[in-house]
């Protein structure tokens, strides 16, 4: 459904011309061609995903729809209807987000739309989270760091776009934390060793707990956002 959500946010129509950034593993792009009818060039960095979209997209009768692209975001050139991004910012880094609005804001048409996903932090707690690397930035998502909604607000309108924040639904991503850690766990006696140790468990498990409880508390929240270009 937030694929769904995405596109509607996009205003999406047959024909135009989608630039996702950060392709995961195709499902975006699937659900956009497919229910939509629009073309969509998704990028990539990892060979992995773009194996692995690529032929989901031949699979599922959309190569014609749907171009899978090894490259850095910032390499792209052209004009696009519209730019979808989903929980690929946090992994930019905080020195390069200028960047990352201003790659948006130039190959968007004017009047097009950009939707972006991303895990936020609370405004009030930015400014010290900011200064030192926290568990996750250690550990798991090394050079990563979450945004506060007002920074990405003012990220947005230094790029001269307008920002909309459409939802948010941090307490639907702590049940799914949650599902995943029961899973992970029950999981476990079948993907056990070689490197899968038993500190690699208690790592995840921690890792799983610990951003449950910051989407529970409200520290961290996950939304979907809304940027438009003025027109012309």
């Amino acid at each position: 459904e937030k694929y769904r959500s995405i596109a509607r946010n996009l205003e999406l129509k047959p024909g135009q011309h989608v630039l996702e950034i950060g392709s995961g593993w195709g499902g975006f792009a699937e659900v956009a061609a497919r229910e939509f009818g629009a073309r969509v060039t998704s990028v990539t960095i990892s060979d992995a995903q773009h194996a692995y979209a690529t032929q989901r997209m031949a699979d599922a009768g959309l190569s014609d729809k749907v171009e899978i692209v090894m490259s850095d975001y910032r390499d792209i050139q052209g004009q696009f209807d519209a730019v979808a991004s989903i929980e690929m910012f946090e992994a930019v880094g905080e020195q390069y987000w200028p960047g990352y609005f201003e790659k948006i804001a130039q190959v968007l048409k004017p009047g097009g739309k950009a939707a972006l996903q991303i895990i936020t932090i609370d405004d009030k707690y930015f400014e010290e989270y900011r200064r030192r690397a926290d568990f996750i930035q250690i550990y798991i998502f090394p050079g990563g760091m979450l945004p506060s909604v007002g920074r990405l607000r003012q990220e947005t309108e230094r790029v001269g776009m307008s920002f909309a924040v459409d939802a948010m639904f941090g307490k639907s991503y702590a049940r799914t934390l949650h599902e995943w850690a029961k899973r992970f766990d029950l999981a476990w006696d079948t993907i056990k060793g070689g490197k899968f140790d038993e500190q690699f468990r208690r790592l995840w498990l921690y890792y799983l707990a610990y951003c449950e409880a910051g989407f529970n508390t409200g520290r961290i929240d996950v939304g979907q956002f809304v940027l438009t270009k003025p027109k012309a």
